[in-house]
């Protein structure tokens, strides 16, 4: 890139199984888009983990496309939204000193369940329930069996922060991301030291939180020669998944959101207290949060309400490929008409969060029944999946009159009246589907203050 077109931002999406950028105008008009992947690595049972190298060799493939694609532009700012939870040890210079642990992982499910044990005045701060995934009980976990690894790691990172930091040689993270790691008070803002200091973790290798539109520091001469862009480019602090997804579509109070992809979430605004400073959200006093559904710091301040769904995109990627079926022949099943006698599909091939014991199946199954008959099954247990957590989400005070529709798995018509009929509730689509990275290209923007952020 020579720097001489007109002023543009770029968002990247740090995504479970891929990376996706976008560049974006100063008017927020799409101008390149670019995506490549990389691969789950499963050690043990129960065990998620990738690479970080991964996460940058893919960050300059998605880069790199989108930056073709766009054509002629100067590129003014950037910013990074990734998956939330999980873990990355890094060294003094950045360097990653295991593969990173998942939000997907399940091997400190004996550590999330020892924060029952820790007395209410330490937990009640969280606003969550613990997840074997959430940071908080997988330092727990590596604390017992690797602590060598921990006690030489410098910085202790989610995953977005850790791509920022190789992006500017600068580690912090934000309110959106540090609100899930069960390390971090949800009304003041910042890392709970009481229950860090009573869980016996490094609080010193926790990085600083930030606001997700300030400036972490300038893209590095070495990774921006990799990337193809100028060095010296400013890069916003960045934000979670879900929230820059948010970020990205102005959630009105009766809506929800429903982004769909690896995995799927339902998302939904908390209203601030009367009277209450902007970002204060109410500090729990006798009951527990839903179990189903996490509350998490929203860009700008305030919160809103994740219900997650971990088998959506994994699950039906997996059936596509057992069957050897295209996304469109899967797709394509939605519209026919259900069968009376049509078998059932479990869609838990994965652990969800708050429902660790289940597993995926199919049953009801007779020689009378066809490969297509199972890909549509498989399309309605993801459906009904979605609609228990919908009900989950009602649960915990929310009653959406009306679904926003975003993401990479909402293309296919038949699929979307599948989804709407499942759900009962009306569904707009949004006008582009890669709500994550473009809301971290309005982060971007707002962090320069270009037009596009407004």
């Amino acid at each position: 890139m020579d720097g001489h077109g007109a002023a543009a931002v770029l968002g990247i999406e740090l995504g479970t199984s891929g990376v996706k950028a976008l560049v974006a105008g100063a008017d927020g008009r799409v101008l390149g888009r670019g995506a490549a992947g990389y691969r789950i690595r499963v050690p043990a049972c129960g065990q998620a983990e990738t690479a970080p190298e991964d996460w940058w060799l893919a960050t300059r493939s998605a880069v790199r496309e989108a930056l073709a694609e766009a054509g002629r532009v100067s590129v003014t700012a950037m910013a990074v939204a990734g998956q939330m939870h999980g873990v990355v040890l890094a060294d003094d210079r950045g360097a990653p000193l295991r593969p990173a642990i998942l939000w997907l992982d399940q091997r400190a499910a004996a550590e999330a369940a020892t924060y029952a044990e820790l007395p209410w005045d330490y937990t009640a701060v969280l606003g969550n329930q613990p997840s074997p995934g959430m940071a908080g009980p997988l330092l727990c976990w590596l604390a017992t069996h690797e602590p060598h690894t921990l006690r030489a790691s410098w910085w202790v990172l989610q995953p977005k922060d850790w791509l920022r930091l190789r992006l500017t040689g600068q580690a912090a993270t934000d309110p959106t991301d540090a609100s899930g790691t069960l390390l971090f008070d949800l009304e003041l803002g910042r890392w709970a030291d009481p229950l860090i200091e009573k869980l016996g973790l490094p609080r010193d290798k926790l990085p600083p939180v930030r606001q997700p539109a300030e400036i972490a520091g300038p893209l590095l001469a070495s990774p921006a020669a990799e990337l193809g862009l100028p060095p010296g480019v400013p890069v916003a602090v960045g934000a979670a998944v879900s929230a820059a997804a948010l970020f990205a579509v102005d959630l009105r109070a009766d809506e929800a959101l429903l982004n769909l992809g690896s995995g799927g979430r339902w998302a939904a605004t908390v209203p601030s207290l009367p009277g209450a400073q902007s970002g204060d959200v109410p500090r729990p006093q006798t009951e527990a949060p839903p179990s189903a559904t996490s509350r998490y710091r929203a860009v700008g301040g305030g919160c809103y309400r994740l219900a997650p769904v971990q088998n959506v995109g994994i699950t039906l990627d997996w059936v596509r490929n057992l069957l050897g079926a295209t996304w469109d022949e899967l797709y394509d099943t939605a519209s026919r008409p259900r069968r009376p006698d049509a078998p059932h599909f479990d869609p838990r091939l994965t652990p969800e969060r708050w429902n660790l014991g289940a597993a995926g199946s199919w049953t009801g199954l007779t020689l009378a029944h066809e490969r297509e008959d199972l890909m549509r099954s498989a399309l309605d247990g993801i459906a009904g999946l979605l609609r228990q957590r919908l009900d989950d989400l009602r649960a915990a005070g929310h009653a959406p009159r009306r679904v926003i529709l975003g993401g990479g798995g909402t293309a296919h018509p038949a699929w979307r009246a599948l989804l709407e009929e499942t759900l009962g509730l009306p569904l707009a689509q949004t006008p582009g589907t890669w709500l994550t990275p473009a809301g971290a290209a309005r982060l971007a923007a707002r962090a320069v203050d270009l037009p596009a952020a407004s």
